[in-house]
């Protein structure tokens, strides 16, 4: 045997095999009094499939985290690959030393491609508890959960799926695509294609741009913390009821035959006025008899309009305030949020906000004629949350059951739901996200992170209506970036007269702005949407497709495969980049039919 090849074998022995028949997970416990211990545990082979379980049971007493780190999970510095998390984030095997964290993980994955073996890991139990941790320690990269627990301890079975990728499949696509099949496989969401044949609201959404029009507000955030009827801020008044009937009229006027209009605002004081309180409809706007005359005009010109409502956040302004519908924190203190437009919010316990004001706001909202995808502010964007009152304690996943029962019951009165948020716990019901990140275009780039890639997208494009970054809002009016971006993720147009209304510099949807204020600022706002009405209609017959491929066609160049073989590539650099004889001009996107 000559020296080369002996070394070439001694290497080989030396690195690590991703064996399905032999796999284990190193278990950390890491408890209150900061002692660590560790257990190695099998996993349970099925196919392509490695299951993970914890009995909640057998979890030691005083443990407050629990880090699960499959062996096979892990990569060495300047080896090829990538992790991938939820959101998106993708980083190469670069660093020496880094950690990467993500609290809010609104779908319960992960994946890895390593030379060795590629896999996406799915969390099925405990999955609103953990924090995803990519980490790289003296040139070892490990990616793992690690399990936080509150005063509710391990309520449920700690459990994930490793399904091990191989072929076609061992990517970031092929990630979304099992987690895509997972889910409808096991009942958890229907395709888009299935649900518009029955729900000629959501057909409708599907086809046309989404404009929202804030009305109203107090200034957020509000200069009083705990309002009373004598400190309440005044209510700016922006767009009356019957001036959103002129924004009506110029849509029709330009052209626009199709949008869904989002009133925001037409409740109590204005967007975040007196919430849970909602009615009477704000008289300052025109009243009751102004809205349901503009709802049935709409309706008449051929558009779907909706309402937007709030089911999370209270304040002690309102009619209705009772400190016993509130969340308690673990030491029964009020959960408390941030201070906005109607001054400090306070969290609803979900299934208070059910049984106390759903089951009668949502069918009074829906009797003033709004129908289409009704909005729910919040809901969809945060985590479930627990609640410790003992007269309703919930933990986290069973407070996720009564918001999805919230949304269930808006589906079914209006014929549609959306919420803020990409958090997929919902994903039976949420029909639309109003933004999926408030990334600026999926640019962030940290040490452990190279770029991000449409993880969400690829897996629910096709079954949940979406627009990708709160900075595409009114994106005909931002730089040719916006445009593309929308496109390559495949997002739904979405238009927000007064989109920037707060006080300070915390604009997420951008400092460009659309208004109808005056006659002229109208005719410049409905032409900005009209703009964006023809860029989608180059694509909104994909809404119904999977998107079943990302990949980069250059560095700065991605294609888009749709499931009906619709391809859409993008061109970030600076120089035109030619696919299939086309030319793809500089900061443009082209759709290339099958």
């Amino acid at each position: 045997m000559t020296n080369t090849i002996a070394h070439s074998l001694i290497l080989l022995c030396l690195l690590p095999v991703c064996s399905v028949s032999a796999a284990h997970v190193n278990v950390t416990y890491i408890y209150a009094d900061k002692h660590v211990e560790t257990a190695s545990h099998p996993l349970v082979q099925q196919g392509a499939v490695l299951h993970f379980r914890l009995k909640a049971s057998a979890v030691p007493a005083g443990v407050r985290q629990i880090e699960v780190a499959a062996e096979f999970a892990e990569a060495s510095t300047g080896e090829d690959g990538y992790f991938v998390m939820p959101n998106g984030f993708l980083g190469t095997f670069r660093q020496r030393d880094g950690e990467q964290t993500l609290v809010v993980n609104a779908m319960p994955i992960f994946g890895m491609k390593t030379p060795r073996c590629s896999f996406v890991a799915i969390v099925t139990g405990m999955r609103h508890a953990y924090t995803l941790v990519a980490k790289a320690e003296a040139g070892v990269y490990r990616l793992f959960p690690r399990f936080v627990l509150d005063e509710h301890g391990v309520y449920e079975d700690l459990a994930i799926n490793y399904h091990m990728l191989s072929g076609e499949d061992a990517n970031y696509s092929g990630m979304a695509r099992t987690y895509r099949k997972f889910q409808l496989d096991r009942g958890a969401c229907v395709p888009l294609k299935q649900r518009i044949k029955t729900s000629p609201e959501l057909s409708y959404a599907t086809k046309s741009v989404e404009i929202r029009i804030r009305q109203a507000w107090k200034p957020a955030p509000s200069p009083v913390e705990e309002q009373t009827l004598a400190t309440e801020p005044p209510m700016k008044v922006a767009v009356t009821f019957d001036r959103v009937g002129d924004v009506l009229d110029k849509l029709k006027e330009q052209g626009v035959g199709q949008a869904e209009i989002c009133l925001v605002g037409w409740n109590r004081k204005g967007h975040d006025g007196r919430y849970p309180q909602l009615f009477p409809v704000e008289e300052q706007l025109g009243g009751e008899h102004k809205l349901r005359h503009l709802i049935t005009k709409a309706q008449d010109m051929g558009y779907q309009i909706v309402g937007h409502t709030n089911s999370t956040d209270a304040y002690r302004i309102s009619e209705v305030w009772d400190e016993q519908y509130i969340i308690k924190t673990a030491d029964q203190r009020l959960s408390k949020n941030a201070c906005w437009s109607g001054g400090r919010m306070y969290n609803i316990c979900p299934q208070c906000s059910y049984e106390r004001f759903a089951l009668k706001d949502l069918p009074a909202v829906a009797e003033l004629g709004f129908r289409g995808v009704h909005y729910i502010d919040v809901l969809s964007i945060v985590p479930p949350r627990a609640c410790f009152d003992p007269n309703h304690p919930l933990n986290a996943s069973q407070s996720a059951v009564w918001l999805d029962k919230i949304m269930e019951l808006g589906k079914q009165t209006f014929g549609g739901i959306g919420s803020e948020g990409p958090y997929d716990v919902y994903c039976g019901n949420l029909d639309y996200v109003l933004y999926v990140s408030f990334d600026p275009y999926a640019r962030a780039r940290t040490d452990m992170v190279d770029r991000s890639v449409p993880i969400w997208q690829l897996v629910y494009h096709g079954i949940i209506l979406s627009n990708p970054f709160s900075r595409t809002t009114n994106y005909t009016i931002k730089e040719d970036l916006a445009k593309v971006k929308l496109a390559e993720y495949g997002g739904r147009p979405l238009f927000y007269l007064h989109s920037t209304f707060v006080t300070t510099k915390r604009n997420w949807m951008g400092d460009e702005d659309i208004s109808c204020e005056t006659d002229e600022a109208l005719a410049a706002a409905v032409a900005a949407i009209k703009a964006g009405v023809d860029d989608y209609n180059r694509r909104s017959h994909l809404q119904a497709e999977f998107m079943e491929e990302h990949e980069l066609l250059a560095p700065d160049v991605s294609r888009t495969v749709y499931s009906d073989g619709s391809e859409i590539v993008a061109n970030y650099s600076s120089d035109d980049f030619v696919y299939k004889d086309r030319t793809v001009k500089s900061l443009s996107y082209i759709v290339v039919e099958n």
